[in-house]
Order: C-alpha cells, then structure tokens, then sequence
C-alpha cells in the first residue's frame, strides 16, 4: 500500500469507529419523553461525558446542553484533524472554515445585541482556524462590531466585513457566497456532490426568504447551473433539505475509496446529531408539544 493510500485509510478507519459512536436514532424517541435534567444525565453516558461533566458546575437545562454540544463538536471536529494524515488534512481544512465563519457571525451579531461575553464565548464552535484564545481576546477586547471586525484585518474575511459592517446580513450573505466559491473550486467527487447539494439548498431557501423579507440575496450558483428548487414553506422545506443532506452524508462515511469523503461524511451526521439534540432541548425549554418538536428531527 502507497502512503497516500495508508493516509486515507487511517483516517477513514478512525472515523468510522467514531461514526459508530453517534446516538442511534432510535434513542430519540426516550429523549423526547425526558426532562431537561434526565437528557443531559443521558447524554453523560454517551460521548458528550466530558463536556456535560466540565459545565455541569455552571450551567444548567437547555443551557448546559446547549454550550456542552458547542464544546463537544468542536472537541470531536478538531481530533479528527489532530489524528490525519496529511493527505487528508487539506480538505477538513477547507470544510471546517465553516466555523471560522460561525464564529464570526456569533462575536458580531453578539456585540450588535449587546450580549454578555459569556453569552457570546459560549455560542463558539472554535473547529476552524482561529483558535479559542484568539476568539475569546476578539470578546473580550472589542466593544461593537467595528471594534470587533479590526481584529480581523490579517484574514481573508476582512475585506468583506469592513465593506458591509453596516450591514449584518450583506455581510453573513458574502461571507457564504466566499467560502462556498472556495470550498467548490477546490473539491472533488463525493465531496463536491454533496457541497453542490447544500449550495443548492442555500440558494433555494435564501431565495424563499427573500421573497418573505424583501432582502435581495446573492446565489451561490448560477441559475444557468442548477434547476430552480421552488419553496412553498420555508419550515417544512428547510427540515427537508436536511434530511437529503444527512442521508448523502450517511452514504458516503462508508464510501471506501482513498479520499476524505467518509470524513465529510462522518462531518454532516456529527452535525445532524447535534442539530436534533439542540432541536430536542430548545423545543422542551419553550414547552412545544412532542409532535412539533419530533417533526423537526433528522434520522
């Protein structure tokens, strides 16, 4: 075997392993029929032991859960890149600058609502680039967007932000339409497919709200490129985009070719777990009936 070869085949074993780990989704039906408190005992016993344990002494309900589900992702997208080789290190990369982005959004819509720094430190998901000391200093140090946006200045995201810092929403709109031009013009095969699926979504659904809000948005990809997917609810099309998006993941962790698709794949239903435990404790913390919040989950 090649060391190309050995590098993918490390890294996709690993994460296989991992992938096996994930809750099963039979398990959400006994969620929905816990408390607050019993969720986040359950999910003590799980992989998400170490950071319930960590801000158990300070948070608690839909809170805990929240902020432990930020750290943990982030914890589990950074040990996939600490254990790969480097043939596959180059596309996690370039898919986890999606929390550098992330981030951003969170410290700037953050200073705009005036939350507190702890509000704001415990929304991250520090997966991408910018490491934790770097965001928590951008908190800590900055006192509106503007302020917030300098720290920035040695980034590729600088130039957008500056441009549109009057505008929080033009600004998050160029941001994405940067790092999907990126993420598309640097990826293949599998990978492609399912970043081409999600940019088609994104336009989809952008296109909806447009309509709704009479914000103009910007399409990821040309409507020459793509056949227009029409919207009727936006709900109800949102929840089923994601399930296309999770069910292509799904496919290709066990994708066994020398490339990162498993690890993108094992990305997308990483992602999807946490998207239906936030759904699950955000839903019970507003008291939402059990059909409403079970509509809204991902299998």
């Amino acid at each position: 075997m090649t060391g190309k070869g050995f590098g993918y085949s490390y890294t996709n074993t690993r994460v296989r392993v991992m992938k096996s780990k994930l809750i099963d989704s039979s398990e959400y039906s006994k969620l929905m029929k816990m408390s607050l408190d019993q969720i986040a005992r359950y999910l003590q016993e799980t992989e998400y032991k170490k950071e319930i344990d960590e801000m158990g002494t300070t948070y608690e309900e839909a809170n805990l859960i929240e902020y432990a589900l930020n750290r943990n992702l982030a914890n589990s997208f950074k040990k996939i890149l600490d254990f790969s080789l480097k043939d596959s290190k180059k596309q996690i990369h370039l898919f986890l600058k999606k929390y550098d982005l992330w981030n951003i959004k969170t410290i700037l819509r953050g200073k705009q609502s005036n939350e507190s720094n702890e509000e704001i430190i415990n929304a991250l998901i520090p997966a991408g680039e910018f490491t934790e000391k770097f965001l928590i200093k951008v908190i800590k140090e900055s006192n509106s967007v503007n302020t917030a946006i300098e720290f920035f200045k040695k980034t590729n995201y600088y130039e957008i932000m500056k441009k549109h810092s009057a505008n929080l929403i033009e600004l998050e709109d160029e941001l994405d339409l940067s790092y999907f031009s990126e993420l598309l013009s640097d990826s293949d095969g599998k990978v492609k497919d399912l970043l081409e699926l999600k940019a088609k979504y994104t336009d989809a659904l952008n296109e909806a709200r447009a309509k709704e809000t009479k914000i103009k948005m910007k399409r990821i990809l040309p409507i020459k490129k793509t056949k227009r997917i029409i919207v009727d609810d936006l709900k109800e099309s949102r929840i089923e985009f994601r399930k296309k998006i999770a069910e292509k993941g799904k496919k290709m962790v066990y994708y066994f070719k020398r490339n990162s698709s498993p690890v993108i794949g094992y990305f997308v239903a990483k992602e999807n777990e946490v998207d239906n435990l936030r759904i699950i404790s955000r839903g019970k913390q507003a008291g939402l009936p059990q059909e409403l919040i079970e509509k809204q989950l991902v299998y």
